[in-house]
This record gives structure tokens, C-alpha cells and sequence, in this order.
């Protein structure tokens, strides 16, 4: 099925709610097929065929929006790019999508043709402030493109934080089968509002896309993210839906004026996309008065894998184990979803009982790129417990190998976090004469003095194996992030490689 065919019903079902909100900007359900079907006939008059990608290097907005709906309709891929990205980094992206046009917004032109002229020069570049209206003077359209289930509805690329950008396709299956196992559709009688605040080239914003149209929800668009704007649209737009990252939900309660804000609207608030800092969590579980969701998956997985539910999220009174047990499993990222199996396996792939940690594997009919065995192998490590919630520890490709010893990041940084001087934890491996690596933590404090170096040891050894206990601290103010808040382990192995000076 075609996505585009979502945004048809749904405009069949709701013609005149409102479907998207920028700023002073709206579209109804109505208008929005209209704009995107004229805009599918504008895209083949430029010679865009089925098949063919059309990139953009925007911000979020409701051209955007129609542009990916128009690419649908004919049958062609869309691409959102990055727009922090650097020209170096732009020229890989445009080698490796090979579009067959651009739009960016103007503060993006001069990036974008520096980037494109150092690998392509027969790609047309339009300008979504200047260009755009333009190619909707003379409404046209074109056919529903024909249904092809594996055909590429979106190129997504990877954040590239230990290495090169890598492209994933999200199909019209992948995305249909996703939306319906999520979502209920377009009904008169629900009105619901979403907040878009991530970028449309990560996951999460492309399939709130699907997601937001197939359930005849408003869509409220952020161009960027910043906390007062974040605070600023639910309260306006009585949004009642919104994702964010880990770092977004910390700015968001540390915004001055937020407990002044009237979040009365919000029944859930979900987040994913990086680890959530127990800290975080557990004051969002007292400030917020709506439902909260931990939602984990990547982009090969088109998004959710495991979810952690609001039941999860409330912590009862009562008897003290019970307490302290619901307490522990907001450290998980939940259960799996009904349409995906997951599983923790060993060196020789097979899965591994409750409790033991492995490299965290899926398979389902929406996932892509999956390995021969028929798993999505996703570089995580981790451990389902014996109700079946799953734990992350680390990454496979971050192990610290110490004297023959595998070390898991993940278990280490968990336990610093439960330090009270520590607000945030990071472990890596460094360089090591005797023992090929050792472990070295950095660390945000949480407030007031550095943490003693002896007792943050001591306090890690009395939770894990003496040989995992961090042998080099550094203090920072804080640690280095992409902009969905991913932690960049290769740059903190770039800054901490060497051992300090005597």
C-alpha cells in the first residue's frame, strides 16, 4: 500500500480538520491532498520518475510535509537531510542518494551547492522560500503510483556517531505495517494533536508523518526545538501527543517558567532516541500529570522495537520490594512490540536465557536490512529479564576488552549514575601498556564539588567486578551529544585517548 493512500482516506473521512499547524501556517486534511497531488504534477513536470529521490536540507514545515506526500504519489523516495550538516558531509549524503533534485530552505543554498558541485552537477537545486509556490501556480496532479509494498517511501540516514552516515529505506510496507500495529484510524469523533519537535531525517519525525495522517491527528510542526517553544505549543495548540529526546525532556523541566505552564492537555509523552538518565525519568514521573512512554527501535527497525508503557512509569506505594522492583524496570526500555520478536544472543548467535547479557536482536515484517540468519542484528547489548523487559548495557562495538575480559560500558555508567555526585556518566576504553585497554570514566558532576576519584571507585566496586572499576576519571561540564542527544563516543575516545601527563 502506498502511504500517500493514508492522507486520501483520511481527507475522505475529515476533509476540514486541520492537519497541519507552523506557526501562523495550517493546512486542513482537504488541502493538503490537493497541494500534494498538484505539487506529485509539478515533480513529474521537472522530470521526476518512479523510483527517483528528491532530497531537502530544511528545517521542519509544512512544505516539507506536502513535498513528502507528493513524492509518495508518484512513487519516488524522500530524503530529508540533516541541515547542521557540514558541505563535506552533505557531498557523501548526495553521493550516496544520488537525488534527482533539492529543495533546501535559502539559509541552506550556499551549503548545499558547495556540496553538490564537488560530486554531481546535473542536480537541480530549488528553493523551498523562493521556488516553491511557484510549481503550485498551475494545479495538476498524477495518478495514485502504482502499489509497490518494498518500493522506498523515505532514504533515512544513520546520526554516523562512531563512524560514516549510513542510508536505510523505509518502504511503503515497512511504514503501513508500523502506522496500523500503532495507530487507530482517521475517526470524526476523536480529535487528537501530536507535536513534531524532532528533525524529519530522524526516525521518530518521519514516522510521526504516517502516523499523524493515517489517524486524522493535528499535526504541530517545530522547525527547531527549543524549550519555549516546545512549552509554548502545547499550551496554544492543546497538544496532547509529542516525542522527545532525553535532552529535550531535561531543558523542558529546566525551563523557568515551567511549572507555570498549563501541560493539561498532554495524555502522553513519549521518549527514545538515546538513553534516558534515571535521574531524568524519575522527576518526570513527579512533574508531569500524563501518561509517560520509553520508546526504543532504530531507523533499520522503522522505528519502535520495545516500549515502556505508562503503567510502567507509575510507581505505587507499598511494600518496599515491590517499589524498589518498579523502580529498577524504569531502567528498561520495555517489551517488545506485538509484531516484532526480540532477543539477546550470544558469539554463536542463539538466544540467550533471561539475564545474560548479548547483542540485542529483532525480526518482524517492517524490519529492513536484516542479517541472513533473518535478525536485525542492531549493535546493542543488553538482557531480557524473566517478564521479558529488556535492558540496555552498551553498544557491541564500544566492549572494553581489558587483559582478555569483556566490559560492557552500559553496566558501568548505570552505576555511576546512582552516585549522588554524578549527574551523567560516560565509560570508555583507553589505551593500556599491560592490560590492552583500561577503564575510564568521564563525569558531569551533579552539583557542587568534584567527586572524590577514590569513592566513585569504591562505589562501583561494591556493585560490579573489581576489574570494571574505572582506573581514569576526567571532569567535564558536559558531555559531547549529536543533536537527538546521542552520546559521541568516538569523539570522547578521541579527546581521552592518551593517558594523562605525569
Amino acid at each position: 500500500m502506498n502511504v500517500s493512500e493514508f492522507l486520501s482516506m483520511t481527507a475522505a473521512v475529515v476533509p476540514e480538520r486541520t492537519a497541519l499547524v507552523c506557526g501562523d501556517e495550517t493546512r486542513t486534511f482537504a488541502e493538503l491532498e490537493a497541494r500534494a497531488a498538484s505539487l506529485a504534477g509539478a515533480l513529474e513536470g521537472l522530470g521526476i520518475r518512479p523510483g527517483q529521490s528528491v532530497a531537502t536540507v530544511a528545517l521542519n514545515s509544512i512544505r516539507q510535509v506536502e513535498l513528502f506526500y507528493a513524492c509518495a504519489r508518484l512513487g519516488a523516495g524522500f530524503v530529508p537531510l540533516g541541515y547542521r550538516s557540514r558541505a563535506e558531509e552533505l557531498a557523501q549524503l548526495f553521493a550516496d542518494s544520488a537525488p534527482a533534485l533539492v529543495f533546501a530552505d535559502q539559509r541552506y543554498l550556499p551549503v548545499v551547492g558547495e556540496a553538490l558541485a564537488s560530486v554531481r552537477s546535473d542536480v537541480r537545486i530549488m528553493c523551498f522560500d523562493s521556488d516553491y509556490e511557484s510549481l503550485l501556480a498551475q494545479p495538476s496532479g498524477v495518478p495514485m503510483a502504482a502499489d509497490d509494498d518494498d518500493g522506498a517511501a523515505m532514504l533515512l540516514y544513520t546520526s554516523g556517531t562512531t563512524g560514516r552516515p549510513k542510508g536505510v529505506t523505509l518502504t511503503h510496507l515497512g511504514l503501513t505495517l508500523y502506522v496500523a500495529n500503532t495507530t487507530e484510524p482517521a475517526n470524526p469523533e476523536t480529535q487528537e494533536t501530536l507535536l513534531l519537535s524532532v528533525p524529519l531525517s530522524h526516525v521518530a519525525g518521519a514516522t510521526t508523518l504516517v502516523s499523524a495522517v493515517w489517524g486524522g491527528r493535528t499535526l504541530v510542526i517545530l522547525p527547531q526545538f527549543s524549550a519555549d517553544a516546545w512549552l509554548d505549543a502545547v499550551e496554544r495548540q492543546r497538544v496532547t501527543h509529542s516525542f522527545i529526546v532525553p535532552t529535550m525532556l531535561k531543558r523542558i523541566m529546566d525551563e523557568p517558567s515551567f511549572a507555570s505552564r498549563d501541560l493539561g492537555s498532554l495524555r502522553l509523552l513519549a521518549y527514545g532516541a538515546a538513553p534516558m538518565p534515571h535521574e531524568v525519568i524519575s522527576r518526570a514521573v513527579e512533574a508531569f500529570r500524563c501518561g509517560l512512554m520509553n520508546a526504543y527501535g532504530q531507523t533499520e527497525s522503522t522505528s519502535t522495537l520495545t516500549y515502556l508503557g505508562p503503567e510502567d512509569h507509575a510507581i505505587p506505594d507499598g511494600p518496599p520490594d515491590e517499589r524498589e522492583r518498579r523502580l529498577r524496570r524504569l531502567r528498561s526500555v520495555g517489551r517488545p512490540m506485538e509484531d516484532v520478536e526480540v532477543a539477546a544472543v550470544g558469539p554463536d548467535r542463539r538466544p540467550l536465557p533471561s539475564g545474560q547479557e548479548g547483542e540485542v536482536v529483532a525480526r518482524g515484517p517492517r524490519l529492513a536490512q536484516t542479517a541472513p540468519d533473518g535478525w536485525l542484528h542492531t549493535g546493542d547489548l543488553g538482557y531480557l529479564d524473566e517478564d521479558g523487559y529488556l535492558y540496555l548495557t552498551g553498544r557491541l562495538r564500544d566492549l572494553i576488552i581489558r587483559g582478555g575480559e569483556n566490559i560492557s560500558p552500559g553496566e558501568i555508567e548505570t552505576v555511576l549514575e546512582q552516585h549522588p555526585a554524578v549527574a551523567e556518566a560516560a565509560v570508555i576504553g583507553v589505551p593500556d601498556a599491560d592490560w590492552g585497554e583500561e577503564v575510564a570514566a568521564i563525569i558531569v558532576p551533579a552539583a557542587g564539588d568534584t567527586p572524590d576519584m577514590e569513592d566513585l571507585t569504591a562505589f562501583v566496586k561494591a556493585r560490579l567486578a573489581s576489574h570494571k572499576s574505572p582506573k581514569r576519571y576526567y571532569f567535564v561540564s558536559e558531555l559531547p551529544r549529536n543533536e537527538l542527544g546521542k552520546l559521541l563516543k568516538a569523539e570522547l575516545r578521541r579527546r581521552y585517548a592518551e593517558p594523562p601527563a605525569d
